[in-house]
């Protein structure tokens, strides 16, 4: 009579969008039974097949046994229904336990809540069984049990892998916390291309980004036909009464044994500088991909793909475009994850067409420098930026202004703005560029737009003479609402520019506007010149560049208001950055911090006060306090629907009215408000204004910078006085 295998029921996840690849892989280590589902595969077998699958799959995150499915309804369900499942015959006699909750319903809504039911049912089941506890360690058990909620229903398993797959042992304690999304991109590229078949016919790999790349590390383990987990020292399926460790022990000795052997294959193996190539590269999970390094990146992996022997094929994981680039379709194209880790990866079987290329004066003299781009009418928009950049820079020069506008979609088929910021303090001597896209009319094909943008991504770096790294790029995409803008910027760069001699914090990365408005240059200069001996008020403050120019025009005192505490930190660095003392208040007569040990300034001797509040409630606060200033910037948004307002809006148009009547009244005699304005189409209600005691001048048209010129209507600006 012979001994029947119990088969097991498991399951194991992968990148959503690689399902198919795993389960093609599970068949090829021979298991049977698997059926592809959302976010990986499940598979039935003997515990020897899952312990492979955990030692050689290089695609999956976690192998989880299944335990069972209960009724999950409310709490009371949730214990009974976990607590009538043969958990002795699951955990290890001995073996401490942990409990991972995922997942909510209408009754169960608290995760920690819903893994302290499960570990209670467990406990007690084990208790009942085998007449002791077992220790509960949420810290690396021996045992940890996963709980899905899904409705009314929850699916309990156990984790056989321990932590991730993916977090293989090549990457060291070390590496961040995105590698191992970087380690299942990495391998489902190489598993998309067939790379275990090419390496095995002599096809050798580039990287032409990173040569230790985490992708060249993962090829390297697939061409020496290393299983990912076999250095690995620590595994949940320990904790598995079914845990056959003999067998695991042999599969730790084949695993060697394939290892060795090719690596000595490998090592007799003649070098064939002709061989076919596998070209390949992954995209940093948290870089932008339309920045200027990102393009040069791009173009470095093209040119390699160029130079690639004939038979060589090509895969990126990240790289948006490079079909453009190719000029052809990719044979395999799949979309993997969500949210930020969300990439496409391509595969091409032939080397990228000859591109067209564009030849650009080189800034430090000397031959012109050639440029691929995807549209030679590129040219056009590279000459245009020589142009306006020589004459800019030498205006700048002549009127001292580090930080200016050089470019706002001159040529209207490359609807973009470029900045250019000089550095100061820490950045002395450093130039930057920012690059803000234009979101494209509906008319005009997204594909088209996105070629162009790449192409100014590529001409701004080589027109201007800056590094690729300081060209950052956003794009303005309008966002529900009609005012604010969605910031489609990426990872912050905190650096600093000057304006007037005045030290300015800027990000160039992290937001969509940097820190400082430009257009507004004329309009700070003036409100310095007007400060002397003042009480001056800051109203929707933003980085209290304009306090800094009020304080160093000889304010008598500074009150700074803005409702964002990002904006209002940013603020008090920016005062601190130029020597003026500040204090924080956050109630009437209240200083909750004061920096630089007195009220009074370090530097021109005024009190410098900075006040987190919504403004147009702390106007009406102000006003019942009789609170008096002799100068006051008015400079709101166009919109905002900040959760910190509750349910009201601002809207710009439909509230100045009420705004500018409660400023008009915070002014003392022979006080005067200057109030700015980004809407295009805003028109003031003069009537209702004049009605209300407020009169008004508008000076628009002294206030526009030289580098603004293009753009008459890029703000509106008026001296308001009450009558």
């Amino acid at each position: 009579m012979t001994n029947q295998v119990q088969s097991f029921e498991f399951f194991a996840t992968c990148l959503p969008g690689a399902e198919r690849l795993l389960a093609d892989e599970l068949h090829g280590l021979g298991v049977k039974k698997v059926r592809p589902l959302s976010g990986g595969a499940s598979f039935f077998g003997a515990p020897e097949d899952a312990l492979r699958v955990c030692l050689w799959s290089r695609l999956a995150g976690r192998v989880n046994l299944t335990v069972g499915r209960v009724a999950a309804r409310d709490a009371d369900a949730l214990y009974a229904g976990v607590r009538e499942l043969p958990w002795e015959t699951v955990i290890a006699d001995g073996a401490s336990i942990a409990v991972r909750a995922s997942g909510t319903n209408a009754e169960l809504r608290n995760t920690q809540f819903v893994a302290l039911k499960v570990k209670d049912a467990i406990c007690d089941r084990l208790a009942e069984t085998r007449g002791a506890r077992p220790d509960v360690k949420p810290q690396q058990p021996d045992a940890l049990v996963e709980v899905r909620l899904r409705e009314e229903k929850a699916s309990l398993s156990l984790d056989l892998s321990g932590r991730s797959l993916t977090r293989r042992a090549y990457l060291g304690d070390e590496a961040g916390e995105e590698a191992p999304s970087v380690v299942s991109q990495a391998a489902t590229l190489l598993a998309a291309v067939g790379a275990a078949e090419l390496f095995a016919e002599g096809t050798t790999f580039l990287d032409p980004v990173d040569v230790d790349s985490i992708l060249a590390r993962e090829a390297a383990e697939v061409r020496e036909d290393r299983a990912p987990g076999l250095l690995r020292e620590r595994w949940g399926f320990t904790g598995w009464t079914a845990f056959p460790d003999k067998a695991w022990g042999d599969l730790l000795d084949e695993a060697d044994e394939r290892c060795e052997a090719r690596m000595a294959l490998l090592a007799t193996a003649p070098a064939c500088p002709d061989a076919p190539r596998l070209v390949a590269s992954v995209a940093s999970v948290f870089r932008a991909d339309d920045d200027a390094e990102a393009v040069a990146v791009r173009a470095a992996c093209v040119a390699a793909s160029r130079e690639a022997p004939a038979g060589s094929r090509f895969a990126f994981a990240g790289f948006e475009g490079m079909a453009a680039k190719f000029k052809e379709e990719p044979t395999v194209r799949l979309k993997l994850g969500r949210g930020r880790s969300e990439t496409t990866v391509e595969v091409f079987d032939r080397p990228p067409r000859r591109p067209s290329v564009i030849s650009v004066a080189n800034p430090a003299g000397g031959a012109d420098i050639p440029v691929e781009v995807n549209d030679p009418a590129a040219a056009q928009f590279a000459s245009r930026l020589r142009k306006v950049a020589r004459e800019r820079r030498k205006w700048a020069a002549r009127e001292g202004v580090a930080c200016y506008r050089l470019y706002d979609a001159d040529v209207p088929e490359y609807a973009c703005a470029i900045d250019l910021y000089e550095g100061a303090a820490e950045a002395e001597g450093e130039l930057y560029a920012h690059v803000a896209e234009y979101a494209p009319p509906k008319s005009v094909d997204p594909e088209q737009a996105h070629a162009r943008f790449e192409d100014v991504l590529a001409l701004v770096p080589v027109v201007l003479g800056i590094p690729p790294e300081h060209v950052f790029s956003k794009s303005r995409l309008r966002a529900k609402g009609g005012g604010q803008y969605r910031d489609a910027g990426g990872r912050r760069f905190v650096t600093h520019t000057s304006e007037d001699g005045l030290i300015c914090e800027i990000d160039l990365g992290g937001y969509l506007d940097t820190g400082i408005f430009l257009d507004h240059r004329v309009t700070r200069e003036m409100v310095g010149k007007m400060a002397a001996g003042k009480r001056f008020l800051n109203l929707f403050a933003y980085t209290g560049v304009a306090t800094l120019h009020a304080a160093a025009g000889g304010a008598k005192e500074t009150t700074t208001v803005d409702l964002s505490q990002t904006y209002l930190d940013w603020a008090a660095r920016n005062l601190a950055a130029n020597g003026f003392a500040f204090e924080v208040v956050d109630k009437p007569n209240r200083r909750d911090r004061t920096d630089g040990g007195s009220a009074r300034g370090r530097r021109g001797g005024a009190a410098n006060k900075l006040v987190r509040a919504d403004v147009t409630r702390w106007i009406a606060e102000a006003r019942r306090r009789h609170e008096r200033y002799d100068l006051i910037f008015v400079d709101p948004p166009t919109f905002s629907n900040s959760k910190a307002m509750g349910r009201r809006t601002w809207d710009v148009q439909r509230d100045h009215v009420e705004l500018l009547v409660g400023v008009s009244r915070l002014l003392a005699d022979g006080g005067v408000a200057v109030f700015s304005c980004n809407l295009r189409t805003f028109k003031p209600d003069l009537e209702e204004l004049a009605r209300c005691g407020v009169e008004w001048e508008d000076i628009t048209a002294q206030t526009i910078p030289h580098d603004f010129e293009r753009n008459l209507r890029i703000h509106k600006c008026y001296l308001v006085r009450r009558k």
